[in-house]
């Protein structure tokens, strides 16, 4: 039996509104708060330096105070669902693997953690798109691979951060001269 949108919802609306204004207001104060240490008055040299985070920590806490105003007299009407259990589990299935790359960065560094990262959504998504054959993986990965180090590291002359695996690479191509 499919779910109806009410049983299905992983969070209403309202709660998105609300939380997303509270958290806005709090930010609002803190930016508020650290101004004030800095000072938020005018001084013979024009203004102190938390005068304008200041104020644009009190225009941000008054608009959020005026999404929570909004929020609770339209409280009826955000009764919808902001996203589903399906939908929150479609992002996940991008958002972890985008985690996880991040993660794996400073170790492994940028370039074979990409090639992973490629090739992981080839291989994952070859049931919806085109099947992709292991050559055509490795292929992609490791050209999109090969063009980042070309361009940045011996064009721009930006090296990435290569890690471990880099050095070693480093280290047998120096040998080898």
């Amino acid at each position: 039996m499919p779910h109806s949108s009410a049983t299905s919802a992983l969070v209403g609306t309202r709660w998105v509104e609300l939380g997303l204004a509270l958290f806005t207001l709090l930010l609002g104060v803190v930016v508020m708060y650290g101004s004030l240490e800095q000072g938020i008055g005018w001084g013979d040299s024009g203004p102190e330096p938390g005068y304008f985070p200041f104020y644009i920590g009190l225009l941000m806490s008054c608009a959020s105070m005026g999404n929570i105003v909004l929020t609770i007299i339209r409280w009826h009407a955000l009764r919808m669902a902001f996203v589903s259990r399906e939908q929150f589990r479609q992002v996940l299935s991008v958002f972890i693997p985008i985690a996880l790359f991040v993660a794996a960065m400073p170790f492994t560094g940028i370039y074979l953690a990409s090639a992973v990262f490629i090739a992981w959504f080839m291989w994952r998504d070859r049931v919806r798109a085109k099947p992709y054959g292991k050559l055509m993986i490795c292929t992609v990965s490791g050209g999109a691979v090969l063009a980042s180090y070309l361009i940045f590291a011996l064009w721009f002359k930006v090296p990435l951060h290569a890690g471990p695996f880099g050095d070693w690479l480093a280290m047998a191509g120096r040998s080898l001269q």
